[in-house]
């Protein structure tokens, strides 16, 4: 009986290494792709582009104020602002001092209405953390947003920010 069990033992690793050595041979008839191949597949990769009203522009907090008045936050540590199209969508880039958050947003004239929003959560210090909650707040309705020069202001009942092109 272990003469038999031993026998079958030993024909299937010689099977098995029959089989794996044939798929590793060239031309055996089954391919993997190449990593080249699956990189360049571009068809499930999402066509960004900077083609929005902000352009390639890369913006940065100086000032700002909400309704407790001066909010000094925004210039000791800045919001970066930069905003991209990504399949047909207009997404603002926003960098807090603790996280980051992208904002979906559509535009009529000089309003910026909010679509799906999406931050990182990483585990902030105070007082980072309440920056994070403050700028999330200003993304959850409408804003106003004029772009003068290299001045970017973006405004709504929650806040004012002046950001400057980097």
């Amino acid at each position: 009986m272990q003469r038999i069990g031993i026998t079958v033992i030993m024909g299937v690793l010689t099977a098995s290494t029959a089989l794996l050595n044939g798929c590793a041979q060239a031309g055996s008839g089954t391919s993997v792709p190449a990593p080249s191949d699956i990189t360049s597949n571009t068809a499930q990769q999402p066509v960004m582009s900077c083609g929005t009203p902000l352009g390639c522009s890369k913006f940065t907090s100086v000032r700002g104020s909400d309704a407790a008045g001066d909010v000094a936050w925004l210039g000791t540590h800045p919001l970066k602002v930069s905003s991209t199209r990504a399949d047909g969508e207009w997404i603002l880039n926003v960098g807090t001092p603790c996280n980051y958050l992208q904002v979906e947003v559509s535009v009529s004239g000089d309003i910026l209405t909010p679509g799906w929003r999406t931050a990182t959560d990483r585990g902030c210090e105070e007082p980072t953390g309440s920056y994070q909650a403050w700028t999330e707040k200003l993304f959850e309705q409408p804003v106003q947003w004029k772009l003068d020069g290299d001045t970017l202001i973006l405004s709504n009942s929650h806040a004012t920010i002046e950001l400057k092109e980097n």
